[in-house]
């Protein structure tokens, strides 16, 4: 077994002694006393806490921002306006939106907003 001598003192491992030398944040160290068992080894730099998001964690994050600006826009929309109702559902009764034009441009339409998505 190997020993150090530290200040004339054999000791078995030197964190021995720094336990010694060192005291918890916010107590006074007396002359004679020794530290609390468990005592922080501290080299005058005070420790922090530290917190390690995942890339899961941040995507739920934009997710549900992403929800909540949905939801706040619906709330702006103006309420049904049953004059519009009609006029829709006279054009569902003649067939437009059955028409070539209006597929295509539905279309479009759809395939600008799944780009839109999938842009970074």
């Amino acid at each position: 077994m190997a020993m150090d001598r530290i200040n004339g003192s054999p000791l078995v491992r030197p964190s021995i002694l720094d336990q010694f030398q060192t005291t918890r944040k916010g107590e006074e160290k007396t002359e004679g006393s020794a530290p609390a068992v468990g005592a922080a080894v501290t080299q005058g730099k005070p420790t922090a806490d530290k917190a390690e998001i995942s890339d899961a964690a941040r995507e739920l994050v934009d997710l549900r921002q992403a929800v909540e600006t949905g939801r706040a826009a619906l709330a702006e929309l103006p309420e049904v306006r049953p004059e519009r109702v009609a006029e829709v559902q006279q054009r569902l009764d003649r067939g437009y939106y059955q028409s070539i034009e209006v597929m295509n441009t539905v279309a479009e339409r759809i395939m600008g907003v799944v780009q839109a998505m999938e842009m970074p």
